[in-house]
Order: structure tokens, then sequence, then C-alpha cells
């Protein structure tokens, strides 16, 4: 898969876990929602909280330092602040999570 890199296998990251990985230089937390993964990176862009200590509903993450909130799935803010972070394409392959080039918005 051009343009991906293998970050975890499949059960390192259970169902409601995250783990942090790095991509780029850049650390980037990968969430298994459900049988479900998703990549953003991790860090709040409001003050740089570790987005992965955060508490998760549904598919959306609470900065554990002010509580902003994202969307997992695509990285967008949930409080109409207008604050978002940068998601990541992610693909499983033979028991293993590739994290691919972020998305364009």
């Amino acid at each position: 898969m051009e343009g991906f890199q293998c970050v975890a296998t499949v059960e390192e990251i259970p169902p409601g876990q995250v783990k942090v990985v790095k991509v780029n230089e850049r650390d980037i937390a990968v969430f298994n929602i459900e049988g479900r993964f998703h990549a953003i990176y991790n860090s709040c862009p409001h003050e740089g909280g570790p987005l992965h200590k955060g508490r998760v509903k549904g598919h959306v993450v609470s900065c554990p330092w002010h509580d902003l909130k994202f969307d997992v799935r695509n990285g967008q803010g949930t409080d109409g602040g207008g604050y978002c972070v940068g998601s990541y394409d992610v693909r499983i392959e033979g028991g293993e999570v590739f994290v691919g080039a972020r998305r364009k918005v």
C-alpha cells in the first residue's frame, strides 16, 4: 500500500482502546471504535492536550485538559468553536493497521 505505514497489529488496539503512533514525525492517535479504526492528530489545537488520554463517547473524544471534543472519524470539532484536528486514512490488511496520508479538508 503505497503511502501507508504499518503502525500496529489489530490485536494491539482492542475495541474501545487507543494507541499513539508516530507517522512522519507526528504523534497520531489510532482509535478502535467497535472494530473500526480511525486516526487523528494526537494534539488538541487549543493548547496541545494529549487526545489519546481523553474520554471517548461514541465517535467523539474529549480533550482531557479543556474538554474540547473531536469526531475521531474526521477530526472535526463538535463544539462549534471552529477547532479541528488532522485526520488520517486507515486501512487494515492481514491483521495489521496501516495509517496513510493526512486527509484533505
